[in-house]
Order: structure tokens, then sequence, then C-alpha cells
């Protein structure tokens, strides 16, 4: 209820708040999975028409889901599968798929993610939970988004593959690129925020710049205490 917040180009907004906040509830209603009750979500001054993923997505937001192997990929697929789902109406030349376009989007975001597979096709099950975790984030970035939205981004990843996603989302937020992050790990959340919103049962109760949010002032205002 009452949620009114803005995300600039160039920041990394961090969403904090105990299980049951609705941090997440918030980044599905932005990215039009959920319907709001009232209110109007806007990008670049366009109103974006709650409920209307497909236009969202055309907009430009993007959301990288809290759980990659139940929301973010199709796991038997291929790494070059995957990554195209995001882009087949880009893709498409009539009714057929390029598959030259296709390939040739996936090697890219692969190499610049440092993707590591045996090959493009290879099923991202077999993957680390790192490279699954980068798959997830080059399907969404080959769409160039205009808003990034990134649900818990490092979970369950060991620290090489997170230090790397944390310099990928410093570098996309130095681009211009306005992100929303939210996290369960506080160290992560201060160390990329430029400034942390938090929310309590539904509500945001309070938002402290970069400079202020230390742990005990966040755990402060999550709990209430």
């Amino acid at each position: 209820e009452n949620i009114s917040f803005e995300v600039r180009g160039g920041e990394i907004v961090g969403l904090a708040g105990l299980v049951g906040a609705g941090r997440s509830e918030v980044a599905r209603a932005i990215f039009g999975l959920d319907k709001v009750d009232a209110g109007v979500i806007t990008l670049n001054e366009a109103v974006l028409r709650s409920g209307n993923l497909r236009g969202v997505m055309r907009a430009g937001v993007c959301l990288v889901p809290e759980d990659r192997k139940r929301q973010g990929l199709v796991l038997m697929m291929g790494g070059q599968q995957n990554v195209s789902l995001s882009l087949l109406d880009r893709l498409r030349e009539l009714f057929w798929l390029d598959r030259r376009k296709q390939r040739a989007t996936a090697g890219e975001f692969f190499a610049r993610l440092n993707i590591k597979t045996a090959s493009l096709d290879a099923p991202v099950s077999s993957l680390s939970g790192g490279n699954q975790q980068k798959v997830v984030l080059a399907k969404w970035l080959a769409r160039r988004p205009k808003l990034l939205i990134v649900d818990e981004p490092t979970r369950g990843v060991d620290v090489g593959a997170k230090r790397a996603i944390h310099e990928l989302l410093d570098e996309l937020a130095l681009s211009g690129i306005p992100i929303l992050l939210i996290s369960s790990e506080l160290p992560e959340l201060i160390a990329l925020s430029t400034r942390i919103i938090v929310l309590r049962a539904g509500r945001i109760v309070g938002e402290l710049p970069h400079a202020q949010a230390t742990q005990e002032n966040v755990l402060r205002l999550m709990t209430g205490v």
C-alpha cells in the first residue's frame, strides 16, 4: 500500500525488507505480472498499463526473477535458446526464426558475461549455478533494458560468480541503466545501492542514502525496533 518511489538513470536502488515485506510483489507489479489496484507506473514519462506484460517488455522493463530454475530458465534447453526466449519478437522473420541472428546474439552475451559452457546449445541444466544465473542476465540484457529489476541476483552462486555479477551491475548503472535491486543479503544491498528503500508489511517505512545505509539502520527499519 502507498508504494511510491523513483529509480533514475545511473542509480542502483535497493529494496530491503524481511520475508513477506512485499519486495518481490513490487517487482512483479512493475513488470506487469501482477495488476495493481490503483496508481500509475511510468517509464520515461510513458505510462505502463498494469498487467500488460508484453507492453511492459516492449517499453524496456526487464526482470531477473529470484528463482532462476523455476522462473528464469528452461533447464532442458540450451543457453542459446534460453537467451532468445526474451527476443522472439526481434528474431522473427515472418513466420521463421532467424537462426543466424539468434546464434550471434547468444554468442555476444555469452562472451560479454564470460559464461562457461561446452557449447551454446548445451542444456543449461549442465551449467554451474553461477553460469545459469549469467544466462538469465544475458537473456534480459540482450533486450537492451531501459529499467532492469534484479531479484536475488546472487542467490546460490559461488564467490567468483557473485563478484562478476556485482561488477556487471555496477557497469550497467555507470552506463546509465536504472536498476532496482532486491536482495536478502544486507552486505550486498548496502555495497551496491545508491540508496535503499525499506519495506515492512507491504509499506515503505524509510529510505536511506548510501552514506547512512548501515546494517544497523537498515535492520531497525526492517524490523520496526
